[in-house]
């Protein structure tokens, strides 16, 4: 039997509450539209905070509002990314599940705590924060 470390994590993880928007199905199957905060940002997945009991593996759809491409007299667009989840845990203390999900095929083009900064501060997102 192999040792895998606790945190297997190939990409560079970030502390941001970000405002995001998550739409797929959760655990009973139906139909899940929620706002949620992000935790941890990547490159190429995310991690967030809601109330809902999501399952292992479906595909979600996750909105980033402010952070897509940017377009001539219009600025910044939103991030859409087809993702699935890969981590659900519920919190026993408040009720709260963190979800990791992974994005599939997308990634987000800024990724340091400095980038995001001036990237959600230029555009009015929500506080981001380091510890």
């Amino acid at each position: 039997m192999e040792f895998y470390p606790e945190d297997r994590r190939t990409q560079h993880r970030v502390e941001a509450a970000i405002a995001i928007r998550v739409q797929g199905p959760c655990s009973s199957g139906h139909a899940y539209d929620d706002a949620a905060t992000t935790v941890e940002v990547s490159r190429r997945g995310l991690s967030f905070l809601t109330r809902h009991s999501l399952a292992l593996f479906p595909a979600l759809t996750i909105i980033i509002p402010g952070h897509g491409p940017m377009r001539s007299h219009e600025g910044a667009t939103d991030f859409f990314a087809q993702a699935v989840v890969v981590r659900s845990a519920e919190n026993a203390d408040d009720e709260l599940h963190c979800v990791g999900v992974r994005f599939m095929g997308a990634t987000l083009p800024v990724y340091s705590a400095e980038g995001l900064r001036r990237t959600w501060l230029k555009h009015g997102n929500p506080a981001i924060y380091n510890k």
